[in-house]
């Protein structure tokens, strides 16, 4: 007899799987957007170090239209990798509910009353995931280092102190996860029995009252939920904590690479557009990294 569990588990790796050509597409778009990132800093680095020098006029319009095409298309680019992963979790979700209800139909039919019906709630959580947000920062995370090469290029003492910063904001996530998931999982679990005594005793309302049960039933559950609201409130303090400090460091790293960007303009190492564009592109690249 087959687990409805492991039904969906199957299901869902091979709907996955026949989404590969359409990640693959998805890379492919991300890879094209964050090329055209580096629209702002490049313009900001050519008007700096060519228009102001020059005075050219001819010259800032050449640059002011092929910027606007580029932002243009990574704008058009952007629009389209949302409608696709939108369209893919909607296909997800319309090939994985029908096998499962079933399978957990007929699971319930065998009487295997131990089976937990949540089989569609997972594919409402995977189908959130793949057509939400969360999926942007994956897929830009590994362009990454092109922009920190960007900045090494401008200058190494930049493009080290771009580095350090990604790594240490990739380690504060890190020790977000470690902190908060734990607290986090134990809240969720105190949260689910806290609503299935609630809901048992919305079923048996006429025993409950009729046995006097009432106030027992309640204070149970006030004090399930008030142990489920203490753990997430735990979970909350840890990663507020840490998004402080995650704060903190980009916004002093913002500080750091502008007043070392500074100084080498000062000595002759980098051009006031360099200095601009180094900002930039640090801000880009932390970017995926800071929303991880």
């Amino acid at each position: 007899m087959s687990n409805p569990s492991n039904t969906s588990d199957s299901v869902l790796t091979q709907t996955l799987a026949a989404c590969r050509t359409a990640f693959a597409w998805l890379a492919l778009f991300s890879a094209c957007i964050n090329v055209l990132m580096l629209t702002a800093p490049l313009f900001m680095l050519q008007v700096f170090d060519r228009v102001l020098t020059s005075r050219s006029l001819d010259t800032l319009v050449v640059l002011a239209g092929l910027a606007g095409f580029a932002l243009l298309a990574l704008a058009a680019l952007e629009a389209v990798r949302g409608f696709a992963l939108i369209r893919i979790g909607e296909w997800v979700d319309a090939r994985l509910g029908v096998p499962v209800l079933r399978a957990q139909i007929q699971a319930s039919l065998r009487g295997r009353v131990d089976v937990p019906m949540d089989g569609l709630r997972d594919i409402a959580t995977v189908r959130s995931f793949v057509a939400g947000a969360q999926m942007f920062p994956i897929m830009d995370a590994p362009w990454t280092p092109l922009f920190l090469a960007v900045v090494f290029m401008l200058h190494p003492l930049l493009g080290w102190l771009a580095t350090a910063g990604a790594v240490a904001l990739l380690l504060l996530a890190c020790v977000n996860e470690l902190l908060t998931r734990h607290p986090l999982g134990r809240a969720a679990e105190a949260q689910v029995s806290a609503l299935a005594q609630a809901d048992a005793a919305k079923r048996n309302a006429d025993a409950i009252h009729a046995m006097g049960m009432t106030p027992a039933i309640t204070e149970n559950w006030r004090a399930r939920n008030a142990k489920a609201f203490a753990m997430q409130a735990d979970a909350s303090g840890r990663a507020n904590v840490i998004a402080a400090i995650s704060k903190f460091l980009r916004l002093a790293l913002q500080v750091g690479v502008l007043g070392a960007a500074a100084w080498l303009v000062i000595r002759g190492e980098v051009t006031p557009g360099g200095m601009i564009a180094a900002s930039i592109l640090m801000a880009r690249a932390l970017a995926p990294v800071d929303q991880s």
